[in-house]
């Protein structure tokens, strides 16, 4: 048996996975030597392999308007002329790239070569963008540069980890539970900071309910009352940073009163102390953030006022201390390595006059940018405009993805030339595509991805392309040299990856003060590269220094820290305002296009729905489960269902990402976000946007198994994948019913069933009632092809009045009837062991462990060991 080492292509935890290769064919398990997860997996990492047989798959160069399957090398020559045909006739900045956190760091590296290098512009943002620019802005502020100075084993030592806006046991579950792991062995405290009471609040030893987008004023009152503590590492503070006079006298003018500041965050003066006392008195303290901070119009301010209160205490590049910023996607931090940002060049260079000059000669390449190009928000309004002529997305999906869709889509519609690399052809972006090019996936593609914590891990390929897919960076190359330019010609990712490596090199032999250094690969031979083990930067040939500005010296012009002043945004609610927070379900992953087809994914979440408390359910008419609509102040809406959870606010409502136009036309949350933005890192404020919510009632609900419902007039409608088969759910006017297949129809409990008979057997079911059907549909699935006869009938009809049992535990299998039925079978001390001895729910990546703990709070409300665990008072072998 052969073995491949690689890594996940999902989040930032940056996971090792070793690929088996046998006889009978391949299978995948974490790799225990990765310092990433020793082995560990979440459940999508486990089902990698299930998401390689694509539906939709692009495997050939495709031009969309003609549907005409053409060459690589038309491709490319086509690409090639139009890009110069747009430079030469309205300069460098009419052309674009749009890329991801999902290419490798050799393909973001020749990308922004070609663009900032050889076009002359610098319109050259990523998805990352979305995500992770307000930390890097934050980082860039108080350090000088944009680096993570703290690493995983922070989490292994600390006395204190805090989480802020951060879901981790869905998000990073791997993390999370390495995290939980420390706490059983350490006696650790964990902290998170969330509006919703999530899987990751659920197990934390103190939650605080903060409100939506007021981070900043907690993190600002707390900088304040440990600047006049004894906790005060004065001498540190003196020797390394400078402005905390400063940012104490501004922040005294908005904070004149504590009471005032906790109010408007939620938060009572008791808890508030208690946050003060786990910094105050411990010197082991991480805080680490996420989507809830980086999302906001505050998020950059936000990041600095958190690094603010680590200055004080001198908590930077120590063990077991200091704040972290984690990461969303596989291959984030690779692409700030090499300039992914508009608002950078490569090797976290700006744009003076001594990093222009050294970057010229270097390539050499006589066209680089001299100012920061169009971030994502401003480069798509410059699409719509008009006055981009030129875009070349890779690996990323905008037309979903990014804030106020509808622009975005009038965007990609207005601009002369849209090309597109990605793996699927049925994205939402694919399909407003002029020119669709095959891209190599997780599985095919060689490169290196750096993660949270900076380790450089290589992703290493063990199936062939299919078709005529090719690696992104290829492609650019392909380009750059059918536009004559020099310096394109590489013989392989490693060759790419040797010269960001010299890169570095020469960068910090100019710029002492910065540590992104790679100078102990600028002379990898192509076997060590092929061979190259994780590794966290610097690396430099002298030093493994993993604990980067721990002797205080930092990456600014005079090596001092600094400590920021905040400024805070307010945004304005009316009173009969929601307001809308957006993030990530447990098992999908960003738009879909890799995970949606998975059924063992898409049962925890099997369609687009928002969630709201039950008494803002209530108080607006409406019963679970019932088609609602969501408006915002510009006329956009979406009709989903509406279901009730009480870990929520009632003045907030909670909605998955995760789903497209590709399932249905309108149920992507971000048709209702605008493009306002944190002002300093143009960062989009996903959370925290203002909606209103109503009731749909002349609309019925439906699901099909069996056949499409192209043929009925629907108002609403998606696809669900099912492990052998699809269903689909739909909704559709009173007076529309007659358009169902009818052979045999009956009623139960009010929900009309209506079969289609093909040679006395059924070869189709509907069922339609006012709310959403709850069913096992995995037994509809089954009974689709038998006879009808009294049994089926009767059998349907107990389908129809058991209802549904989600899926809990995909690791296990383990639904939520199965969990209360084993249940049952223990006494309360000894209940939440049992069921997890007897099912295996909670003790696979431990991603479901948050919900397992709901369940037993809804089904055993006198249960003491699961009150212990969502008040923070349980032991921690719970």
């Amino acid at each position: 048996m052969k073995q491949i080492q690689t890594n996940c292509a999902y989040c930032g935890v940056g996971c090792g996975i070793q690929v088996q290769i046998g006889a009978n064919g391949h299978s995948l398990k974490g790799d225990a030597d990765h310092t990433a997860n020793f082995g560990r997996l979440c459940q999508k990492g486990e089902r990698l392999l299930e998401t390689l047989p694509l539906p939709h798959a692009l495997r050939y160069p495709r031009l969309t308007a003609t549907d005409e399957t053409i060459s690589w090398l038309h491709a490319t020559q086509l690409i090639a002329d139009t890009f110069s045909e747009a430079i030469q006739q309205y300069g460098s900045d009419s052309v674009a790239f749009y890329l991801s956190g999902q290419l490798l760091t050799e393909d973001y590296y020749v990308a922004n070569k070609l663009a900032k290098g050889y076009w002359g512009t610098a319109n050259v943002d990523t998805n990352s963008r979305l995500c992770m620019s307000s930390a890097v802005s934050a980082h860039l502020r108080a350090f000088g540069e944009d680096v993570v100075p703290g690493c995983y084993q922070d989490f292994d030592v600390a006395k204190v980890i805090v989480l802020v806006g951060a879901n981790t046991a869905w998000t990073h579950p791997v993390l999370f539970q390495r995290i939980l792991r420390a706490r059983e062995s350490r006696g650790s405290k964990l902290v998170v900071i969330d509006p919703r009471r999530t899987a990751t609040a659920r197990q934390a030893d103190l939650h605080i309910a903060i409100k939506p987008g007021k981070d900043l004023q907690l993190f600002s009152l707390l900088f304040r009352h440990l600047a006049v503590s004894d906790a005060v590492k004065q001498e540190y503070v003196n020797t390394h940073t400078s402005g905390l006079d400063n940012a104490l006298t501004k922040l005294a003018g908005w904070l004149k009163d504590d009471g005032s500041v906790l109010k408007q965050c939620g938060v009572s003066e008791p808890v508030f102390a208690q946050l003060l006392a786990l910094y105050r008195d411990n010197e082991e303290v991480v805080t680490a953030s996420c989507m809830g901070v980086n999302q906001s119009l505050n998020g950059t301010d936000t990041t600095n006022a958190i690094i603010n209160c680590h200055l004080l205490k001198g908590h930077i590049g120590k063990p077991g201390c200091g704040f972290f910023s984690l990461t969303g996607q596989p291959n984030a931090m690779g692409g700030r390595e090499v300039g992914g940002l508009a608002t950078q060049l490569a090797n976290h260079m700006g744009f003076s006059e001594k990093e222009h000059r050294l970057l010229s000669e270097f390539w050499p390449a006589s066209n680089v940018a001299t100012r920061p190009g169009l971030s994502a928000v401003d480069l798509f309004q410059a699409m719509a405009d008009g006055k981009i002529k030129a875009v070349w997305i890779l690996a990323t999906n905008p037309a979903a993805s990014m804030p106020d869709v509808a622009l975005v889509r009038k965007a990609l519609q207005t601009c002369p030339f849209v090309v597109v690399s990605d793996i699927s052809q049925d994205t939402d972006t694919a399909k407003l595509a002029d020119l669709l090019l095959p891209a190599q996936g997780w599985s095919e593609k060689s490169g290196t991805t750096t993660n949270s914590e900076r380790t450089i891990t290589r992703q290493r390929p063990f199936l062939n392309a299919a078709g005529e897919a090719r690696a992104d960076w290829q492609m650019v190359c392909d380009v750059a040299t059918a536009m004559g330019y020099p310096g394109f010609h590489y013989r392989n990712e490693a060759d790419i990856f040797r010269e960001f490596a010299a890169l570095s090199a020469k960068v910090v032999s100019e710029f002492p003060g910065k540590q992104l250094d790679l100078s102990g690969f600028a002379d990898i031979t192509e076997a060590e590269y092929a061979s190259m083990q994780p590794q966290q930067w610097p690396v430099n040939g002298y030093t493994d220094n993993r604990r980067l500005y721990a002797d205080g010296v930092f990456s600014t012009e005079d090596g001092r820290a600094s400590f920021v002043v905040p400024k805070v945004v307010v945004q304005a609610v009316s009173s009969d305002d929601l307001i809308l927070l957006s993030g990530r379900s447990r098992d999908q992953w960003h738009t879909r296009s890799r995970t949606g087809h998975v059924a063992a994914l898409t049962s925890h979440e099997p369609q687009p729905c928002v969630f709201a408390h039950s008494q803002t359910l209530t108080d607006r008419q409406i019963v679970a489960g019932q088609l609602v609509r969501i408006s915002n102040s510009n006329g956009q809406q979406l009709i989903v269902q509406a279901l009730a959870d009480d870990d929520l606010q009632p003045d907030q409502l909670f909605m998955s990402i995760h789903w497209t136009g590709r399932e249905t036309a309108n149920a992507s949350v971000n048709l209702l976000l605008d493009s306002r933005r944190d002002l300093c890192s143009k960062q989009p404020a996903f959370k925290g946007q203002c909606v209103k919510l109503s009731p749909i009632n002349d609309l019925m609900q439906g699901i099909a198994w069996g056949e499409s419902i192209d043929n009925l007039p629907y108002d609403y409608r998606f696809e669900q994948r099912l492990p052998q088969a699809s269903c689909y759910h739909f909704a559709v006017a009173k007076t529309q019913l007659t358009g169902l297949a009818n052979g045999l129809s009956w009623q139960v409990q009010q929900v009309d069933v209506h079969c289609q008979l093909k040679a006395g057997k059924i070869v189709s079911i509907h069922l339609v009632s006012s709310l959403r059907i709850a069913i096992d549909k995995e037994a509809v699935s089954r009974l689709i092809g038998l006879s009808i006869n009294a049994n089926t009938i009767t059998q349907l009809e107990q389908l129809v009045k058991a209802g549904d049992s989600p899926l809990v535990c995909v690791c296990k299998g383990v639904t939520r009837e199965q969990v209360i039925t084993v249940g049952h079978s223990f006494a309360p001390a000894s209940r939440l062991e049992g069921i997890q001895q007897l099912t295996g729910c909670g003790t696979g990546c431990g991603s479901c462990r948050g919900e397992l703990l709901s369940i037993l709070e809804a089904e055993f409300p006198k249960t003491s060991e699961t009150q212990a665990v969502s008040t923070g008072e349980a032991s921690h072998g719970n």
